[in-house]
């Protein structure tokens, strides 16, 4: 390995290992199963969300966590949580993998949206809520109860205030949804407060913590929200990133380099190529063994004597040899010098 790669190679896990948040799977319907795998960058993130759905991803190989047991019952939508964390872990219920952030959820959102948009073969609705914090009558009385966080005081307020807000800002998805219609919902809802509490208190200060289990239950109740609004046909994620987008877009763009300068690249493929490969090679497998039916049941056939080939074959036989008869008794006839007249020889003729 040059010294160029290695650097690149140890940038890479540098910027991952400072840069990395958690991504948690709370429900997923049960076509798709999502097992173990390693941690997920989050440019792969809008492929996995899109596969999830029924589309074909972009790449060619596919994150191994992700199986879909079957592709003829897609979910009807997809949910993601963005929590901006500031390093903390949420612990959230469900399946969780690492997550390296190389781009921005921002930039997930928009990529599956102008790219899996344009692909859809019915109406898709593309929502990015953030979590409206103004005081709110639909939501100021359900503010969590605490112990050690302090409503009277900043940023405490403000991340309560946004707890309250996060279930009825998930709520909006039975107005604005799409599938009565015979679409697909594609949601991302974002929250921040939690990244100032860890600014202010520090990640492993009681403040933190308490928030951390006040964050679990919110959005266990927007899992629940979200399964009921879809009918269980929904795949519901939380992403705990950090802010680090400066430097993560520089990881990215290094890496980038990195990997045009690899000859061992595999061949990029158009997104259509799956589906015209199969149409291909199933209709040729068709055509190759209708035309081995055909000729097997031509060689074996029997027309039996009652058939319109074999009469017509019999007859024009029949008509063949009273033909070379003739020709023959006339041969013998002159070959002989008989007496014959002519009269006899028309006659035999």
């Amino acid at each position: 390995m040059t010294p160029s790669r290695m650097s690149v190679c140890l940038l890479f896990f540098v910027f991952s290992a400072v840069y990395g948040g958690e991504l948690t799977v709370s429900h997923s319907p049960s076509t798709l199963r999502f097992g173990h795998a390693d941690a997920l960058r989050t440019s792969d993130l809008d492929d996995v969300l899109a596969a999830s759905l029924g589309y074909t991803p972009v790449q060619t190989s596919l994150w191994p966590g992700l199986t879909i047991t079957s592709p003829f019952s897609s979910p009807t939508a997809a949910v993601l949580v963005e929590v901006h964390s500031g390093g903390a872990s949420v612990r959230q219920e469900g399946t969780t993998y690492g997550l390296k952030e190389d781009v921005s959820i921002d930039e997930v959102f928009n990529h599956i949206k102008n790219v899996y948009g344009s692909r859809a073969q019915r109406h898709t609705l593309f929502k990015h809520l953030t979590v409206d914090t103004s005081p709110n009558d639909s939501w100021i009385h359900t503010i969590p109860k605490t112990q050690v966080l302090d409503y009277s005081q900043e940023p405490d307020a403000s991340f309560l205030r946004e707890m309250a807000a996060l279930v009825t800002t998930a709520r909006t998805a039975e107005e604005i949804t799409t599938i009565p219609h015979g679409g697909q919902d594609v949601i991302f809802l974002e929250v921040s407060g939690m990244e100032q509490l860890v600014r202010k208190y520090g990640a492993d200060s009681p403040q933190v913590e308490e928030a951390s289990s006040v964050l679990r239950a919110q959005l266990s109740k927007v899992t629940e929200l979200m399964r009921e609004v879809y009918s269980d046909r929904v795949v519901v994620m939380s992403a705990t990133v950090e802010e680090a987008k400066q430097l993560s877009r520089r990881a990215r763009s290094i890496l980038q380099v990195a990997e045009t300068d690899d000859p061992n690249v595999n061949k990029s493929y158009s997104s259509d190529y799956p589906a015209i490969f199969n149409i291909i090679l199933w209709l040729s497998i068709v055509l190759v063994l209708a035309i081995l039916a055909i000729s097997m049941s031509m060689w074996n056939m029997d027309p039996g004597r009652d058939s319109i080939i074999y009469r017509m074959t019999t007859m024009r036989m029949k008509k063949r040899q009273l033909i070379v008869l003739k020709e023959y008794v006339c041969m013998i006839i002159l070959s002989t010098n008989s007496k014959l007249d002519s009269l006899c020889i028309r006659e035999i003729i």
